[in-house]
């Protein structure tokens, strides 16, 4: 999946993932999360469209639908605002179907007159994070933020932006579904009664789908279609599969060592974004002319 770049929020991936830690956001297979510096209410929506032609879903007034969960929503109340303010939608297992990501400005506060911006981020297990950049000015103002289908094997394909839904929010019914590995009671009986005889399934070469990577790294495939095996993989510090070769290249590029450096010097300890005008911004780029 490619990174998107659109407006400017001056938020940085790694101070989105710094307040879904704080926040004890989930990940699960799959996760949106929408990140903003201002006191208004800014809304997360996730909209699913099924093939059977029905809808579901996820946001503030209903935050468990289609096997996905609000789990952090901030700034719903007045007196409960913060500096650095964050939601999170996560899916355990995505449903398949086709998936329309919103950011909506719900309440406006304080005297801003500007548009607000905002970045957003898509997580998908193995694959690479989607970043997305916009802005949002009038109160009941809903963009678009991500678009993507699901498909049965679990890929994900990115969609284009703005095209016409199958079905528009005025007319949708949100329904409910339950999630796909709970049975009823009687096939649970069923099955029971008549087990289900278990094949031997022949470990396939060539890992495909978003957890190839993951499955490469387990041992249940010899290699990725990029040709990746076994011994090219690492675990990083987010407790991902990562290719071993661009991980190290970014732990030892200069940028890396300079932001190490500062660190140090400044005495940080933990988590600490380092932004643009920043004295810890300042002193690695000190640092980065110098190496």
């Amino acid at each position: 999946m490619a990174l998107l770049h659109r407006g400017s929020s001056h938020i940085s991936e790694d101070n989105l993932e710094g307040r879904r830690q704080r926040e004890h956001a989930k990940d699960g297979d799959m996760s949106v999360s929408l990140a903003w510096n201002d006191p208004s209410d800014l809304d997360l929506y996730a909209n699913i469209f099924f093939d059977d032609g029905t809808f579901a879903r996820i946001n503030y007034q209903n935050k468990a639908a289609a096997g996905g969960y609000l789990d952090v929503d901030m700034h719903a109340r007045d007196g409960e605002e913060v500096s650095e303010p964050v939601e999170n939608i996560y899916w355990k297992k995505p449903l398949p179907g086709l998936y329309s990501v919103s950011a909506k400005l719900f309440k406006k506060r304080g005297s801003r007159t500007e548009s607000i911006p905002f970045r957003a981020l898509l997580k998908c297990e193995g694959e690479e994070d989607v970043s997305h950049e916009g802005a949002l000015g009038e109160r009941g103002q809903e963009v678009e933020i991500f678009r993507f289908t699901v498909k049965q094997g679990g890929d994900i394909k990115m969609e284009p932006l703005g095209t016409p839904l199958p079905i528009t929010s005025s007319s949708a019914v949100h329904i409910r579904r339950p999630s796909a590995r709970v049975a009823p009671r009687a096939m649970k009986a069923a099955m029971k009664r008549c087990p289900m005889k278990v094949m031997k399934v022949k470990k396939p070469a060539v890992a495909r789908g978003k957890k190839a990577k993951v499955l490469v790294y387990k041992g249940k495939c010899e290699k990725t279609r990029t040709g990746l095996k076994k011994e090219d993989l690492v675990k990083s510090k987010k407790n991902k599969v990562v290719c071993a070769s661009r991980s190290k290249q970014g732990k030892e590029s200069k940028w890396a060592k300079a932001t190490a450096q500062a660190r140090a010097i400044k005495g940080y300890v933990g988590f600490k974004a380092i932004k643009k005008g920043t004295s810890f911004y300042e002193k690695a780029k000190e640092i980065l002319s110098q190496l």
